[in-house]
């Protein structure tokens, strides 16, 4: 059976779509321009909105780069935190802890190669009181977020010996960040694949206890 979807829904359905667009154009547009070149009347005629409508949507430039961000941390499309998706999963229930490095490794390049071109924009949205907050609370997740990483590596029995987990922390927020893979692959034209191998295996030898 075939179910009406009533007015309502329709209209939320379009509504949440032209959202979307608004923030993949402001994304394209803060990556490539900058922050300060992007203005709300360039996002609105790359998303095909009037302008009104972006003011109306967002209020102002910091907001919707705090959106954009946000969603290129957890997609643009159905927005989930990395911790949430079935690969995390998969990560903690591998036994071995070199595959499950692996695991993490491959899933999360992809998500830092789609925030690294922002973070030009975001450094000079800094003093932004909207911007600000946004990338306070993104760095504080994603230190909690590899916090819990190492934790359930040294579980796994792979964290060498006189690692502390806050030392391992800090080591995995340097290497397996979008500043690192920004310059890599953006800096120095390295496939996704390239970075995903140099990455495992640099972090393989500053974390795990050896084979």
């Amino acid at each position: 059976m075939t179910l009406t979807k009533s007015k309502s829904q329709i209209r939320m359905e379009r509504t949440l779509a032209t959202r979307r667009r608004m923030v993949r154009a402001a994304y394209r547009l803060f990556c490539e321009k900058g922050y300060a070149a992007t203005t709300m009347e360039t996002i609105a005629r790359e998303a095909e909105v009037a302008v009104p409508t972006l003011y109306f949507t967002f209020r102002t430039k910091g907001a919707i780069l705090g959106e954009a961000l946000g969603a290129a941390v957890m997609g643009f499309d159905e927005p989930m935190r990395p911790a949430d998706a079935g690969w995390y999963q998969e990560f903690t229930g591998e036994l071995d802890p070199r595959r499950a490095l692996k695991i993490l490794v491959e899933n999360t390049t992809p998500i830092l190669l789609r925030v690294g071109p922002l973070l030009a924009a975001t450094y000079a949205a800094a003093s932004d009181p909207e911007i600000a907050p946004v990338s306070a609370l993104g760095e504080q997740r994603r230190h909690d977020d590899y916090r819990a990483i190492v934790q359930i590596l040294a579980r796994k029995g792979g964290v060498r010996r006189g690692l502390t987990v806050a030392r391992a922390t800090d080591i995995l927020l340097v290497l397996l960040s979008p500043q690192l893979l920004d310059a890599l692959a953006n800096g120095r034209g390295w496939s996704a694949p390239e970075c995903d191998r140099w990455i495992i295996e640099v972090l393989s030898q500053q974390l795990l206890t050896a084979d």
